[in-house]
């Protein structure tokens, strides 16, 4: 696993973008399917913006709108409200790290 970089303790290398994302939540009854934003993303996960109501510890999936049809296991870490029109950002966590040659990555990644 990646280790910290002392200057911003962060595991892995993040990389800004706009990437249009769908989010499937498992909620008490039923599967949730939602339009989300990347607004980052590393090797092992991403800060996403939604208009979902998510929790930290809720297990997510996350689909790529563009390139390979796939699916990411996620983990919500962390979340915070934007407000009514924003919405809400969220730290995810990848159940497992992903390679930067996957379509998650695709026109995102410099290496």
């Amino acid at each position: 696993m990646p280790k910290a970089n002392p200057a911003n303790r962060r595991r892995a290398e993040r990389h800004e973008t706009s990437k249009a994302i769908a989010l499937v939540v498992e909620s008490a009854h039923q599967q949730i399917a939602s339009q989300a934003f990347a607004v980052d993303l590393s090797q092992l996960g991403a800060r996403v913006r939604t208009s979902v109501r998510l929790e930290p510890g809720q297990e997510v999936t996350v689909i790529p709108r563009e390139g390979k049809a796939y699916s990411v296991p996620s983990r919500v870490i962390w979340i915070q409200g934007l407000g009514l029109e924003s919405g809400t950002e969220a730290g995810l966590a990848f159940l497992e790290p992903q390679a930067p040659a996957s379509g998650l990555w695709a026109e995102t990644h410099v290496p």
